[in-house]
């Protein structure tokens, strides 16, 4: 029984450890994925890209990076020359990051209309 306890106790600490560190490995993967797409890649004349959010799993074998796209037109043409370069911007990050493993890169495209909304009324802020 005194077993039974101890593992419950190591696994309370695991678990309430393990959220606060994926934030910071979200934030971590984010931050640098960022930097390494605006030096690496080159969007069409007037195209946005923002990393909305990054989601890694719990086992930090794959993350999937939520992006949106300005216009909202050119969305799937950015999705598929971030998925054509993916094998590129793996070894990108896999050089920046000193964490083992690092996870596996996914792009998904945000088509929420909200987003969109807020990003084109920020734009016009900055024009104006």
């Amino acid at each position: 029984m005194f077993a039974v306890r101890v593992v419950s106790i190591r696994f309370a600490k695991f678990a309430s450890y393990m959220p606060h560190k994926l934030a910071k490995i979200n934030e971590l993967i984010k931050h640098e994925l960022s930097q390494i797409i605006l030096r690496e890649e080159e969007f069409d004349q007037g195209v946005l890209t923002t990393i909305l959010a990054v989601d890694t799993t719990k086992d930090q074998k794959e993350t999937t990076i939520i992006f949106s796209v300005w216009p909202d037109n050119k969305g799937r043409e950015v999705l598929k020359k971030l998925n054509a370069r993916i094998w590129h911007l793996q070894q990108f990050l896999n050089k920046r990051l000193k964490i083992h493993p690092v996870p596996k890169i996914r792009f998904k495209l945000n088509t929420d209309e909200a987003t969109s909304q807020r990003v084109e009324e920020i734009i016009n802020k900055i024009k104006n």
